[in-house]
């Protein structure tokens, strides 16, 4: 269960795909014109570059059409960014260093970041700038009279200063983005995963755990708490016991649902969960809890389930929700199961 943390897609993951999908795009449609071009000359070699370029093609199609239904595979992402670059290089090989085709090399640094992880992309767009540099020195060496130091400086440097201002913004695009899932995933009082954390997680949770249950716990008399010693202390509480869930369990197997309500996952077969359960229910009973020198009492009402691969979710917070209550109206302090 510890293996398992809550995501959440702010946007990116969907514009990723987009660029993508613009990318796969633009590669079958170059493809496939520039196939049929040289489908219609009279040299054989260039009419077996048309068949490459068809099968090319092909192939992103495939990649175009599976991104449209949202089927995209892992490799994609290297296999569209690495085909757009070798496209560019070949035009650049082909029409000269010296033409304006070689602007497009300036996409790279952008496209390669925002697509592939930082590093990945660093180590592609550091690639790419020593091709460039490469191929300038190799057309400088057979054209007398060019002046080295401007067209290196004029190729380098702008690349440079593009690699630089995508390696900054990808590091500060991963910070925000992880503080922003943090700020949505988890609960700002007790700092346990929330409702949404535990939607996130829900079917991987059913398919990659088979022995799982559910244990939904309401704070008994919680409102006396508030009423009586305010709702700063009704706070602590909550902190008291969600740390005691967490210490007993793991950070990730405990969510605050509600105001006094947890969600507790539970490893193990029947027999281990219900232990598990009970178990924290004594805990929680045997609690020395104190506030401003105020003993203060704490039980807690539980529904318990196991939770089933074709279970969905909502029909299975309505199950434990029906046994907590019926855990209520038998006296409180214990747990029904489903």
């Amino acid at each position: 269960m510890s293996a398992i943390k809550p995501e959440i897609d702010l946007g990116n993951h969907q514009l990723r795909n987009r660029v993508l999908l613009t990318l796969s795009l633009v590669i079958f449609l170059s493809c496939l014109a520039t196939g049929l071009q040289n489908l219609f000359t009279n040299k054989v070699i260039t009419q077996w570059v048309a068949v490459s370029q068809f099968i090319f093609s092909s192939f992103f199609a495939y990649t175009s059409v599976s991104l449209f239904r949202g089927k995209k595979k892992s490799w994609f992402n290297w296999a569209i960014v690495y085909t757009y670059i070798g496209l560019i290089l070949f035009a650049v090989c082909t029409f000269g260093i010296d033409k304006s085709v070689v602007m497009w090399l300036y996409s790279v640094p952008v496209v390669s970041y925002f697509i592939l992880s930082r590093f990945h992309g660093f180590f592609v767009s550091t690639l790419v700038l020593t091709i460039i540099i490469c191929m300038r020195i190799d057309y400088n060496l057979y054209e007398a009279g060019k002046a080295w130091n401007s067209t290196l400086i004029n190729h380098i440097f702008p690349y440079v200063v593009i690699i630089a201002m995508a390696n900054v913004y990808e590091k500060v695009r991963i910070q925000n983005e992880w503080e922003l899932s943090e700020y949505a995933l988890t609960d700002p009082l007790t700092g346990c995963y929330n409702r949404l954390a535990l939607k996130s997680i829900y079917s991987t949770l059913k398919t990659a755990h088979q022995n799982t249950s559910l244990l939904l716990i309401d704070i008994d008399y919680f409102k006396r708490v508030n009423d009586l010693y305010g709702h700063e202390a009704g706070d602590k509480v909550l902190k008291a016991l969600s740390t005691l869930f967490v210490e007993a369990l793991s950070e990730k197997q405990v969510f605050r649902i509600g105001g006094e309500e947890f969600l507790l996952i539970l490893d193990g077969d029947a027999r281990e969960a219900k232990t598990q359960a009970e178990t924290l229910r004594s805990k929680v009973q045997n609690l020395n809890f104190c506030y401003d020198e105020k003993p203060i009492h704490l039980t807690f009402s539980g529904g318990f389930k196991r939770l089933a691969v074709d279970d969905v979710l909502s029909d299975t917070l309505k199950e434990v929700d029906l046994a907590l209550y019926d855990a209520k109206s038998k006296g409180r302090n214990q747990i029904s199961y489903v």
